[in-house]
């Protein structure tokens, strides 16, 4: 991830761990990734040719006592300095930055279609136990599988797709 990025997720880290809040910040920074995933949001933030204070009023209206007063300041920051290009990469830096404070393994659950809310939590409980710490998983359809799931965390893949047993079976067959 850029350097500018991940200093500035750093810095707001640890204004989070003084004030004993990492989890209100990190919720705070959620908010702010959901609003900024929207590319235009982020370019016209970004835009050089706007006023500084256009920017500020849109932000104030956004965000003003929506998010912590330091949060909020951070944002102001952002601008002043010329800074908003990279919300994106300092929401995730500091999104992992947290959950490795926590101890918290961040992955993606692939299926054939989508899993309930309770299924998924399921899957986290069981892959926790596997890895030795706390798993959250986002779902991913993916159309191309025929069925079961696949979860993967730091590049590590359990696969127990249809297609995958499938294709032990072959191999299986293939050998005797």
């Amino acid at each position: 991830m850029d350097a500018i990025s991940r200093r500035y997720a750093e810095s707001l880290f640890e204004l989070a761990k003084e004030e004993h809040a990492i989890d209100v910040y990190q919720k705070d920074m959620q908010k702010i990734a959901d609003v900024f995933q929207d590319e235009s949001f982020v370019r016209f933030f970004s835009h050089v040719a706007l006023a500084d204070d256009i920017k500020i009023d849109i932000l104030k209206k956004s965000f003003y006592k929506q998010v912590t007063h330091y949060v909020y300041n951070f944002l102001l920051l952002l601008i002043k300095k010329r800074r908003m290009r990279y919300i994106v990469g300092i929401c995730q830096e500091f999104q992992s930055l947290c959950n490795d404070y926590f101890g918290i393994k961040v992955g993606k659950v692939y299926s054939a279609f989508t899993l309930t809310e309770k299924e998924i939590e399921h899957i986290e409980r069981s892959v926790s136990v596997k890895v030795g710490k706390k798993v959250k998983l986002r779902m991913i359809v993916d159309e191309n599988m025929i069925g079961g799931i696949k979860v993967e965390i730091d590049n590590h893949i359990y696969d127990d797709s249809l297609s995958y047993k499938l294709e032990s079976l072959r191999k299986e067959l293939l050998r005797k």
